[in-house]
């Protein structure tokens, strides 16, 4: 008979076993003493007392404009360490927030297009922090690398119901698709020259969701008949495992591997849509571990998982609860409830921030972005992104709690395909959170795996791969696809290093310890199956240099002040103001077409009677001649265009404005006139005639071209720097085209804003154009394209929802563009970087604007750093502003920001050899002041010498001495209270 030890023995081990997490306590002889202090503590979550509550409005990303409309398997939301990711309004798109956004209030978003339907699902790679993947319902796989487009090849014939990147390799990504009656998961090598997937497997039912083990050895989907399935795809044959049909068929199922460990957890429904959540081992998936049962509901459960804290998060699609369970397996009781938080509204979308961006010094654990619909109440209008920290108190959050944040896994991929392939083990690199640690920077120089970061910056250009679905149906075994001279050695091999024994358990850490024959022969098997190093593509370096760029009002005294009858009814595709070295030009409310001109030289108070130009009919365009300062030419509503010499006088009072040109332009009206930046008398005129819009080019009296004719309208047009090509946006068909002015060819053409609100453009040097205009919701956006191809842009940013037009002004020298919000108080600035718009802060006026004009950049005050100097139009002054940025050394030309500028005062050719064919580049002008010295010419800059106490002469501490002195004063009575104390005062009573 056994003795009652034995008996407290022999349960204690089965509810260790039955837990799944303590067998090795068992196979070393643990006392009994250890198996009641372990199970003692399982029974306790150190994470039981964490709380969770949404933040505050203001760190919420507000007033967006999305696609709620997600399917079974998908978040809703995608999260990286720079950017979330949502799906845009109509679901053709991505659209980017920065995750470090200071201003959260007006949702800017980078759009992500590219795919050619709506986009189904997405999600962004573990191991890298530029990598986003979607699938769409024609079965196109995207893939965004730093928001650049860089593949896009068709995956499967049906929907692609969800996209997932590898867990260890950097170019494996897995897709898999769904039909009324069946499913298919496939693997590809997105660096392979290969157009067909190197695994693929179909199933009976339809896929709702798949997930790759933390390692990347397994592969886990869930089905629509309510079945779990695990695969190894480096091994052909059936599924390594299956789970029962523990969830009604037709209801959709989720699964997520739980980490690196062979745990995995899913959720569904029953046939009573009762919402369940179980936990499996992969090793022996005959019945759960545990499960949770919610409330019926048809809302689906989203599952999240924390490898570090080991607690899983179910969020309620479509209701207004999350809550969080004890996914541990080796705890007393698994998946036990902790706790939950209600949202303001129902939820769209979830997903969790990477660890090493987390609030760790004060406890936070971990941080849920919640997307919902609506934000109600004081929350602004349209959807917005709620973050949720999720925070374990503490006494004191002075020092950091090792306790609470162990070693997490690093954003690194640590294998290349080949050696995956191979079935090489992969150590996953761990990374300290303690801020007073070196963690990232160390462990991304100690590994060498290439990844979106590293790769050169030959395919930096989007691209899009040929890859086709293959003709035949995929079995439901696993196939390996790979070229034939692949497929002998791996399967000689026999992939031995991922074999399971016969029980299906995975081998053991010290079975993974291979014998150097083995090891040999598997690096003899990748040799042989060299896999494709063709470069790839890399994204630009994401350097801002103007990120701390200021904006600035000048003194009173260089302002225009009370200034009145400011045509406030201007056309919105033109600027009511034109400012130039000498002389600037604003349009004045007025019968007859009045222009206000104004000498630069002399701001202050404008006089009651102002110099006034009178067109004889409403003004519609005004323009200053680049090449003579003297010249103001104004466009009327009767198609006349002339000329104006501004005399040398005092402008007050009554002015007599010489006309110096006189052009009738053979047109029904004029909307627009530009004159070429390269070529003198040379002007560009938007006119419409018989329902037929187009740009003339005129010199002098004489029509030599006609460029862009449509019968759709034209918007706007502008020249480029070089004067050989004009861009211009169309009405019906919505199109930026950009033609050959000489030769009257169209170079390109592509997709411009959806809506039929008016746009404008500016040209960023020779290569690029900026396109600011109105989206779909009157969503305003500015959009940057390659002048070479629109066919996409390749970045776009989303201001916000507004009625206010949006005027690029662009410096191409410094890479800045100064957008003028017409109506509102604010300047907006964007730099470009690598093709990409990166916010920059913004100038806020007192008074609404109605136009900003910029002076030529050799105007702008360089000695103290100033990058651009400008005239702002409100309804009562003209602002003088200006645009720096601090700098260490300013009492240096700094020729680091200042490069070599057009010269936009002296043509760059002559007039009839352009007319002949000619073309020449812009001169270019230093910006250096003669009493300055470049920087880069500048000596070095003096070292500092610290003295530090161990060898300076250290000073004898007198402070005791002086607080003696001051309690000695103290004590001393004065002589008045002396005699009170002598004539017997009973005072301190």
């Amino acid at each position: 008979m056994r003795s009652v030890a034995e008996l407290r023995r022999e349960v204690l081990v089965q509810l260790l076993l039955k837990s799944g997490g303590r067998e090795s306590a068992v196979n070393n002889h643990a006392t009994l003493s250890d198996y009641k202090f372990n199970m003692r503590l399982a029974k306790f979550n150190k994470f039981r007392n964490a709380l969770a509550s949404p933040s505050a409005r203001e760190a919420w990303y507000r007033e967006l404009a999305i696609d709620p409309a997600i399917s079974a398997g998908a978040d809703g939301l995608a999260i990286d360490s720079s950017s979330l990711y949502l799906k845009a309004p109509g679901g053709a798109s991505l659209q980017a927030i920065d995750l470090d956004s200071s201003d959260r209030s007006s949702g800017r978003l980078h759009t992500l297009s590219g795919p050619a339907g709506a986009i189904v699902d997405w999600s962004t790679a573990a191991h890298s922090d530029a990598l986003v993947g979607a699938g769409d319902d024609q079965g196109t796989v995207t893939i965004w690398c730093r928001r650049i487009q860089v593949q896009s090849f068709k995956a499967h014939r049906d929907a692609c119901t969800s996209v997932r990147f590898h867990s260890t390799v950097a170019s494996v990504v897995a897709s898999s698709a769904s039909s009324s009656k069946s499913g298919e998961v496939r693997l590809w090598d997105i660096d392979s020259a290969t157009s067909a997937p190197f695994w693929q497997v179909g199933s009976d039912s339809g896929i709702d969701s798949l997930s790759l083990s933390g390692d990347g050895r397994l592969i886990a989907t869930g089905s629509r008949s309510g079945k779990c399935t695990v695969y190894d795809p480096r091994q052909s044959g059936d599924s390594v495992s299956s789970t029962p049909a523990l969830y009604a068929a037709g209801r959709p199922t989720r699964v997520l591997w739980a980490g690196e460990t062979p745990f995995l957890l899913s959720t569904g429904q029953s046939r009573m849509r009762e919402r369940s959540a179980a936990l499996w081992d992969q090793r022996n998936m005959a019945s759960p571990l545990a499960s949770l049962q919610l409330q019926p509901s048809t809302r689906p459960l989203a599952p999240l998982y924390d490898e570090d804290t080991r607690l899983a998060y179910l969020a309620e699609l479509g209701d207004t609860a999350v809550r969080w369970i004890d996914a541990d397996p080796s705890s007393a009781t698994p998946l036990a409830l902790l706790g939950s938080v209600t949202l303001p509204s129902p939820m769209c979308g979830c997903a969790l921030l990477p660890k090493h961006h987390l609030n760790v010094m004060k406890g936070e654990i971990a941080r849920i972005h919640v997307v919902v619909e609506t934000t109600g109440g004081s929350g602004g209008q349209g959807a917005a992104v709620i973050p949720v920290p999720h925070v374990a108190p503490r006494r004191s959050y002075l020092d950091f709690h090792s306790d609470l944040f162990p070693d997490t896994r690093a954003p690194i991929p640590v294998q290349t395909f080949a050696q995956w392939m191979a079935c090489e083990p992969a150590t996953i690199p761990k990374m300290s959170l303690d801020p007073a640690k070196p963690n990232l920077a160390a462990l991304q120089s100690a590994y060498s795996v290439s990844s979106c970061d590293d790769k050169s910056t030959a395919k930096a250009v989007p691209q899009v791969a040929s890859k086709s679905t293959p003709d035949t149906a995929p079995s439901q075994k696993g196939t390996l696809l790979l070229p034939t001279h692949m497929q002998a050695p791996l399967s000689a091999a026999g992939c031995d290093n991922c074999k399971q024994d016969d029980t299906g358990a995975l081998p053991s850490k010290a079975e993974e310890q291979h014998s150097p024959s083995i090891q040999q022969q598997s690096a003899a098997n990748v040799t042989a199956a060299q896999i494709s190093t063709k470069p790839s593509w890399k994204p630009p370096l994401n350097h801002v240099r103007f990120k701390y760029l200021e904006g600035f009002a000048y003194r009173p005294t260089e302002s225009f002040t009370s200034l009145h009858n400011v045509n406030q009814r201007f056309s919105q595709q033109n600027d009511p103001i034109r400012v130039g070295p000498r002389v600037i030009a604003v349009s004045l409310a007025g019968a007859g077409g009045k222009v206000g001109v104004f000498r630069r030289d002399s701001p202050g108070r404008v006089p009651d009677d102002p110099a006034t130009i009178v067109h004889g009919a409403d003004v519609v365009d005004i323009e200053l001649d680049p090449f003579d300062p003297a010249i103001v030419a104004t466009a009327g509503a009767d198609g006349r265009l002339q000329m104006w010499r501004v005399p040398d006088t005092p402008l007050a009072g009554e002015v007599f404005f010489e006309l110096e040109e006189y052009v009738h332009v053979t047109a029904d009206r004029i909307y627009q006139i530009r004159f070429n930046p390269s070529v003198k008398s040379v002007v560009g005129i938007l006119v419409s005639e018989a329902d037929m819009h187009a740009v003339y080019i005129y010199n002098g009296l004489m029509l030599h071209y006609i460029v862009g004719k449509t019968p759709g309208g034209i918007h706007t047009f502008e020249w480029s720097p070089d004067g050989d090509r004009i861009a211009l946006i169309t009405k019906t068909s919505k199109q930026l085209c950009v033609y050959d002015v000489r030769t009257q060819e169209l170079l390109t053409c592509g997709p411009a804003m959806k809506s039929n609100r008016p746009g404008r453009i500016a040209w960023v040097g020779m290569s690029h154009i900026c396109l600011a205009g109105f989206d779909s919701g009157s969503q305003r956006k500015l959009s940057l394209f390659d002048a070479s191809d629109v066919s996409h842009p390749l970045s776009t940013v989303t201001l916000d929802a507004g009625p206010g037009l949006l005027a690029p002004i662009v410096d191409s020298d410094c890479g800045v563009v100064y957008v003028d919000d017409r109506g509102s108080r604010l300047t907006h600035a964007f730099e470009i970087v690598g093709g990409i718009l990166f916010e920059l802060p913004k100038f806020e006026s007192s008074l609404p604007s109605l136009g900003l004009a910029m002076l030529p950049k050799k105007y702008a005050d360089v000695s103290h750093c100033e990058l651009a100097r400008a005239y702002r139009l409100t309804a009562q002054a003209l602002e003088s502003i200006g645009f720096r940025v601090p700098r260490k050394r300013p009492e240096y030309f700094q020729d680091d920001i200042f490069p070599d500028t057009m010269d936009t005062e002296t043509p760059a050719v002559d007039t009839l050899a352009w007319l002949d064919g000619a073309s020449a580049a812009p001169r270019l002008i230093s910006l250096c002041p003669p009493h300055m010295t470049p920087l880069s010419e500048a000596p070095p800059e003096p070292v500092r010498k610290r003295q530090f106490a161990i060898n300076a002469e250290e000073k004898p501490d007198n402070t005791k001495d002086a607080i003696s002195a001051m309690l000695s004063r103290v004590d001393e009575p004065d002589d008045e209270q002396e005699c009170a104390a002598g004539s017997g005062s009973d005072w301190d009573d």
